[in-house]
């Protein structure tokens, strides 16, 4: 009996630790469960089509096409695995399998993830039929971008494979391998454009081939394919900026000012946007990140902060109108410039000794009677300086500098508009007057800008006083966009009875002063020249390199269609270059047609690249001179 009883505490002993271990293989140990569904179902993450991209016209701009990747489930690779004979079939090295596997098991040993991407449809056809033989491996269809045009990588942006920071904030979306939108459109507007994923399961036999769909596809959940979008941009007109800025750095930005409405933008060095397409992105990527000389990934329309010179100029009597510290009347005589203490800022506008108004002053850049102004501006409240300056900066902020624009845009830089609370932290609350940043006053200084920030200027100048915030998509699915942030105005602090002259003497550019030599004969246009002074610092020696040319202008006069802004990095005046750039832009879209065939063919023909290796070879000097200083 005694015996009978230790044999039943022996067997149910032995039931208890069977009973144990099946508890533990079902509930705690994944490699089982996860060896259980994967042999039985296979489950097929439908990555959704993604939207695609036209301009306004409803040209199309990027589109999808189908490619198929390769995904592993690390913990279910056995020992036997054969890694030379699967390296055969996919065409790797064996350092790439193990390279790859290991960052999938750093993921997950447990989840699917990418092994191999980018595999085309010929390829995979051939991979495809002998992939049962590798356990652990399975495959999935997803879409690529395909763009049909070769630029502006600036406005349509490219994809990139999802960051752990991306997943981790999305993890009910995303997982490793994914894409998402890195610039662009693609990035701003990811979640529009992305679509909803779907699943679909499959009965698999022991050799891992699908037979049937899984329990008659009642579990599937169908993807979702993303939204269309139709760009504000004017793709003939944008293809057209381009060939103008033939070897040329800088900036075009053109904005319809009646809604905001961005037509054209266009950042110099020009990027393809199939360059970040496909097995090679990364290595392109890398190329352009590493050319510290040209910068090709900074976008100079958003991005790229600049001294806005002589356009800034309107600013500062706009600002002096609206303060009461001038009038529509008020003259000043120009002795050569503007002369302080031993100092003197030099002018270039040929009309000295004689009074000189609003109009002639716009007109000719006169650099005295916008210093006076501004003087006058900063000295309002002669015991209190920094009310002065502090009320000039809040209605220059009110154009939209020194501000994020909260456009649709996936970069942008706020730019510099110092207050006087600005110099109070900069020099001490008595150390500084009107003299001291006197610079400010035709646009240098401490002041900068961005080419779309000056683009902005220009349309709440043509509307008298109000503008609508750029923006880069007009339609949804075909359905125009209503968020009020783009269709309501936004009205800027100076009154509308103060923006004639100003527009006058805009117009009068082109009669008597900087823009005579590109004038249309057949639209009134109102512009304004400027010629921005840049340095760099070569062997701690502060060294003067060729000005920015700057050129902003709006068109018709009488109606308003369009307004430009154009920054030319070092190409000297602004009636060089970003003058005749503006004008012709205006031009092609208001009439669709260019009437001035050889200025089009100078500035399409010529460019500034002679001038951009000389920097190059200084900035290399430079980088020669302190790597020795440090040995």
């Amino acid at each position: 009996m005694k015996k009978l009883y230790i044999f039943y505490i022996i067997l149910s002993f032995i039931g208890l630790i069977f009973i144990t271990r099946l508890f533990y293989l079902q509930i705690y140990t994944e490699k089982y469960i996860l060896n259980a569904f994967n042999t039985s179902i296979k489950q097929e993450i439908i990555i959704p089509e993604r939207g695609s991209i036209f301009d306004r016209n409803n040209n199309l701009l990027v589109f999808n096409k189908s490619i198929y990747e390769l995904i592993v489930i690390p913990i279910l690779i056995d020992e036997n695995f054969n890694v030379i004979e699967f390296c055969n079939l996919l065409g790797i090295k064996e350092d790439t399998f193990h390279k790859n596997l290991e960052k999938a098991k750093a993921y997950s040993k447990y989840l699917p993830s990418v092994f191999l991407p980018f595999i085309s449809k010929e390829k995979f056809a051939t991979i495809q039929e002998k992939l049962y033989k590798y356990k652990g491996f399975d495959w999935t269809k997803r879409s690529l971008r395909d763009y049909k045009v070769e630029s502006s990588a600036n406005i349509l942006g490219y994809l990139g494979e999802v960051s752990q920071k991306d997943i981790k904030k999305e993890s009910n979306y995303y997982q490793r391998g994914d894409f998402i939108g890195w610039a662009g459109v693609e990035k701003s507007y990811e979640k529009i454009l992305r679509g909803k994923k779907g699943v679909k399961y499959w009965i698999r036999n022991r050799k891992g081939c699908i037979i049937a769909p899984y329990n008659n596809r009642k579990n599937n959940i169908k993807a979702i394919g993303g939204n269309d979008i139709s760009l504000t941009i004017d793709w003939n007109l944008q293809n057209y900026a381009e060939k103008l800025m033939f070897q040329k750095k800088g900036g075009i930005v053109a904005i319809n000012p009646k809604n905001g409405e961005i037509l054209s933008l266009v950042s110099s060095p020009i990027n393809n946007p199939n360059l970040f397409v496909g097995i090679n992105r990364s290595k392109e990527f890398k190329k352009l990140i590493k050319n510290t000389i040209d910068y090709p990934l900074l976008d100079r329309t958003t991005q790229a902060r600049y001294p806005p010179a002589s356009p800034f100029k309107l600013m500062t009597e706009l600002a002096g109108l609206q303060m009461g510290v001038v009038n529509t009347k008020t003259t000043f005589i120009c002795y050569n410039g503007f002369k302080y203490g031993k100092k003197r800022i030099h002018c270039h506008s040929g009309i000295h000794g004689f009074p000189i108004g609003i109009e002639t002053a716009v007109a000719v850049s006169c650099n005295n009677y916008f210093a006076q102004v501004y003087k006058r501006v900063i000295e309002k409240y002669p015991k209190n300086l920094t009310k002065g300056a502090n009320e000039w900066s809040d209605i220059i902020k009110s154009f939209g500098f020194g501000n994020y624009l909260c456009n649709d845009l996936a970069t942008g830089e706020k730019g510099i508009i110092p207050s006087g609370d600005y110099y109070n932290k900069k020099y001490g609350y008595t150390k500084w007057n009107a003299i001291t940043i006197i610079s400010n006053s035709i646009g240098q200084g401490e002041i900068n800008v961005t080419p779309i920030q000056l683009a902005n200027m220009v349309c709440a100048i043509a509307n008298k006083g109000f503008f609508y915030t750029p923006h880069i998509v007009k339609c949804i699915n075909n359905q125009p966009i209503s968020n009020p942030n783009y269709t309501r105005a936004k009205y800027t602090k100076v009154k509308k009875k103060y923006f004639d002259l100003i527009i006058s003497g805009m117009e009068k550019v082109f009669i008597i002063g900087t823009g005579k030599s590109f004038k249309s004969s057949d639209i009134r246009m109102a512009g304004k020249t400027g010629t921005s002074q840049n340095f760099i610092s070569v062997n701690h020696k502060t060294i003067s390199l060729p000005d920015h040319s700057i050129f902003i202008l709006f068109a018709p006069v009488e109606d308003p269609k369009i307004a430009v802004s154009v920054i030319i990095e070092n190409g000297g005046f602004g009636s060089r270059w970003a003058g005749p750039i503006a004008s012709l832009i205006a031009e092609k879209y208001i009439k669709n047609n260019i009437s001035r065939k050889n200025l089009e063919k100078k500035i399409m023909n010529l460019g500034l690249q002679k001038v951009y290796n000389s920097i190059a070879r200084m900035k290399n000097k430079k980088k020669i001179i302190d790597k020795n200083q440090k040995k």
